[in-house]
């Protein structure tokens, strides 16, 4: 039976999986897509002597959380896009703004992992961030756990 087979028959089942991990169908049905694409790019890694259906589901869960990280992360447009108008709109948010620039800048001077966090922030990936800066990916890794944890404290979080 041909790998594409396995998946269209098991297909239901992804996306009743789907709809465990989210609360929308649309949701639900965009991680079983994004499941399905997966599962087709990499057919290489997948080991045929093994159920099909375990490795969907670790491909399904890595995709949600993947997802979620990068749509709970703040992201940050720079600090001379935002036009003064919108932010001055209101003041609290204008003093939060404030605020978190001014940690930005005291988190880099104090350490070099906010550029790490920053491309982060800015959706690139951690091999993405390793190219850019010509560091290796495992200590881009350790940068983004470090910066995010410098910038908790220092927002007292």
């Amino acid at each position: 039976m041909d790998f594409e087979q396995k998946i269209s028959e098991i297909y239901p089942w992804i996306l009743r999986k789907a709809k465990i991990f989210c609360k929308s169908i649309q949701d639900a049905e965009d991680l079983a897509g994004d499941t399905v694409y997966k599962l087709l790019v990499n057919r290489d890694k997948f080991d045929c002597s093994k159920p099909l259906q375990p490795w969907c589901l670790i491909v399904m869960r890595n995709t949600y959380i993947i997802r979620y990280n990068r749509n709970s992360l703040i992201h940050f447009t720079g600090i001379n896009v935002v036009e003064e108008n919108a932010v001055s709109n209101c003041t609290f948010h204008s003093i939060l703004f404030d605020d978190l620039i001014s940690t930005i800048q005291r988190c880099a001077k104090k350490s070099r992992c906010i550029d790490s966090v920053m491309y982060y922030a800015s959706g690139y990936s951690y091999d993405e961030i390793s190219e850019i800066l010509n560091i290796p990916v495992g200590t881009v890794r350790s940068r983004i756990s470090s910066g995010r944890k410098f910038i908790l404290q220092e927002i007292d979080y």
